[in-house]
């Protein structure tokens, strides 16, 4: 068996194109730490070793089909090598691996750099991220040129230009000196214009140690925390890769960070005579980063990474491969023994993390500071309900729409808190005037606006991010921040509401689903007008009270296809993220559906919606647990599926029964009952399994006696639910 299958799987290639830098920061792991191979290296790589590095990468891309790799260009300072070299290098590497998404970033500390450089960069897709550690006072303190002069304005002319070119600039990092005053610097990041931020404590182990913590060895934990409290309470939509890294872990999130959690390795560096090198922050160890086999000139990727160092690196980012402390440590599975670099004793990497004190208290300090907030939140949400009164729910079920106004009227209540809180925190000189604008709406037009699809799923992004938390679309890439939103806000706001709202071409309609749906273009949505002239009349005739609670509950509908499906299988859906929005099928094999599916599937999107809205005031399950069968779907379905599915169903059955003598659509409408009516008998049956609150078996009996009253001509027998 050839060597690689037991290898690790590399994705980023790093590579130390100077081995020397402009600056001299005493903390510097490559240059005053241990290892001080750097004086053997060339200066900078040549092209020659370019060249051959970037067909090395290339071929074990081929062999392991890699269809993303990441080629981050260091140092020292990697802008001594020059713009053009590197982007020349880039531009091969694109051509070697055409069909390969690569993503090229470089570590810099700014001080060479100019704007001609970044709009090269830009052009050329690599991204940079700048070495600062604040303001000039905390910068200073550690990062002089070799003549003991500030490194500081040259870095932050940099940062400026790079924040006028946000495609470029990929964040910060940041090393910690915590006689820096933490506010200080936060206050510093947080006005400036930046995509990520990167605290890192000072590299040290056993052998060398945290500087400053012999005279106070709680000085770092301290800093942390109340970093960490200024951050949380303040800054939260500041993005602290650390921070936000804990916050993720203690919901279950994979870290994706090299200090936090447990992992694989996943990253070889290149040194600038071409030898392979491990980890390049394990430099702080000593002499042997340096990887057995060979370099680019003599050796593959693959020969590199078998070697025993990168297999013992692997075991130490497993569990087993901790300390026996480590391994019972309550916060393990979180912090996974941080970084391999600072758990070095001088023998072996088989001791806590010289930052044990710091990442364990900082973790548990996280962990109350967010059972804290969630406490609080669902106090508020508990003393929100109370003032509530019981939903008549017989009154809800049958579109008596006093009643469904009184249950939206508590969820737009809801969503007004929460846009204010958004609007708040997004106040600045830049959009003051918006913000503003807004919040002095009247409390029934702010109310209005807040409840708005695309606002509510705007404003839970928001409000996710002040919190740390970042929202995925179905590609689980994460959804940006959009503060300039507010403006189209503003412009909803001055419209005259007309129901349905058809197709708006609003982003926040359309963002989670990315590209797994598709949206029909404006010229398809217009030929639709018809069809949907005609579904609508359709309803009316059956329900005249349906049409006026859409237009409370779903006052949006969108024209989808979904490009995995058969394209004459009409398909709808809803998502709670967008609430109010019914996203329904226009086209069937080239040209519009009937009006009668368009019918159906409007219906059967707001009842979900309506259902969903009911669920904000009361559960309908105890527990969603264990997943059930549901005639719906091939796979097993959660119990709160399975009743979304009966409450559509019900409500299709008896649109379709309305119509079942109609000359145009009897044979349809019988075909449709006698489905629905075979699903319905199972769905009814598999539910008795499952675990409904008293308000859930409320609904389930209503339905359940409409369902018999409509099937009497297929007569069923069934126990109700008890």
């Amino acid at each position: 068996m050839p060597e690689f299958l037991n290898s690790p799987l590399i994705r980023c290639f790093l590579l130390k194109v100077a081995s020397r830098c402009n600056i001299n920061c005493d903390y510097c792991y490559m240059y005053n730490h241990l290892d001080q191979g750097w004086k053997l290296q060339p200066k900078l790589m040549s092209e020659t070793t370019l060249l051959v590095a970037a067909e090395r990468i290339r071929d074990y891309a081929i062999e392991h089909e890699l269809d993303r790799i990441a080629i981050v260009y260091h140092g020292g300072e990697p802008l001594l090598l020059g713009t053009k070299k590197l982007i020349k290098h880039a531009e091969f590497l694109k051509q070697l691996l055409p069909t390969t998404t690569i993503e090229f970033s470089l570590q810099t500390n700014g001080v060479l750099l100019s704007e001609s450089d970044i709009l090269d960069f830009e052009g050329a897709g690599i991204q940079v991220s700048l070495s600062l550690d604040g303001p000039a006072k905390a910068n200073d303190r550690h990062r002089l040129d070799h003549q003991g002069r500030s490194s500081y304005e040259a870095t932050a002319k940099a940062m400026t230009i790079l924040e006028e070119h946000p495609s470029v600039f990929s964040g910060v990092i940041a090393v910690i000196d915590a006689k820096n005053d933490p506010g200080e610097v936060l206050r510093f990041f947080a006005e400036k214009n930046i995509p990520q931020l990167d605290f890192l404590l000072p590299d040290a182990n056993y052998l060398t140690l945290p500087p400053g913590r012999d005279i106070d060895p709680q000085i770092y934990l301290n800093w942390l925390t109340k970093c960490f409290d200024i951050w949380f309470d303040h800054f939260p939509n500041l993005k602290i890769r650390t921070f936000d890294s804990i916050l993720a872990a203690l919901m279950g999130i994979p870290s994706e960070t090299d200090g936090f959690g447990f992992g694989d390795v996943s990253l070889i560096t290149i040194e600038t005579d071409g030898s392979y090198h491990d980890l390049d922050v394990l430099k702080i160890t000593g002499e042997g980063t340096h990887l057995a086999n060979g370099g680019v000139h003599t050796n593959s990727i693959n020969s590199a990474i078998s070697s025993e160092q990168v297999l013992r690196h692997r075991e130490l980012l497993q569990k087993k491969g901790l300390s026996d402390e480590c391994q019972s440590c309550p916060v393990v599975d979180i912090c996974g023994g941080g970084a391999v670099a600072h758990r070095f004793n001088g023998k072996d990497f088989l001791s806590p993390s010289i930052y044990c004190l710091e990442l364990k208290g900082l973790i548990e300090h996280a962990r109350e500071r967010v059972i804290g907030q969630l406490d609080s939140e669902i106090d508020e949400h508990k003393e929100s309900l109370s003032q509530i009164r019981e939903p008549d729910i017989n009154d809800y079920e049958i579109s008596r729409n006093d009643e469904v106004t009184r249950i939206f009227t508590h969820f737009a209540n809801a969503q007004a808190e929460k846009l204010a809180r958004v609007l708040n925190n997004i106040y600045s000189i830049s959009s003051q005037d918006a913000v503003e604008y807004l919040l002095n709406l009247s409390d029934d037009n702010f109310r209005s606006l807040a409840s708005q699809p695309a606002v509510v799923a705007w404003t839970e992004v928001m409000i996710k991010d002040m919190a740390g938390i970042k929202v995925h679309d179905l590609n689980g890439v994460a959804i940006q921040i959009d503060s300039g939103y507010i403006f189209s806000m503003i412009e909803r706001s001055k419209e005259i509401e007309e129901w349905p709202s058809v197709h708006r071409p609003d982003q926040w309609l359309r963002l989670p689903f990315a590209d797994k749906i598709y949206f029909e273009t404006a010229e398809s949505a217009e030929g639709g007008k018809k069809v949907l002239g005609e579904a609508l009349l359709l309803i009316k005739q059956w329900k005249p009270s349906l049409l006026e609670e859409m237009s409370i509950i779903s006052p949006e509908i969108q024209y989808i296809r979904d490009p995995s499906a058969n394209p004459d299988k009409v398909v709808s859906f809803s998502d709670n993220s967008v609430p109010g929005t019914l996203y329904v099928q226009l086209m069937k094999s080239g040209g519009l559906i009937d009006a009668s599916d368009l019918a159906d599937s409007i219906i059967h999107e707001h009842r979900h919606q309506k259902l969903y809205l009911f669920q904000r005031v009361r559960p309908i399950v105890n527990a969603d647990y264990p997943l059930v069968k549901s005639p719906w779907r091939e796979e097993l379905r959660p119990p709160s599926g399975l009743f979304h599915a009966l409450y559509v169903f019900v409500e299709l059955l008896e649109f379709w029964s309305f119509y079942r003598h109609s000359f145009e659509l009897g044979e349809k409408s019988a075909r449709e009952c006698r489905r629905i009516i075979d699903q319905l008998k199972v769905g009814f049956e598999v539910v008795k399994s499952c675990d409904l609150t008293e308000e859930g078996k409320t609904i389930l009996n209503i339905l359940f006696d409409k369902y018999v009253n409509l099937s009497d001509e297929d007569r069923v027998t069934l126990i109700p639910y008890a």
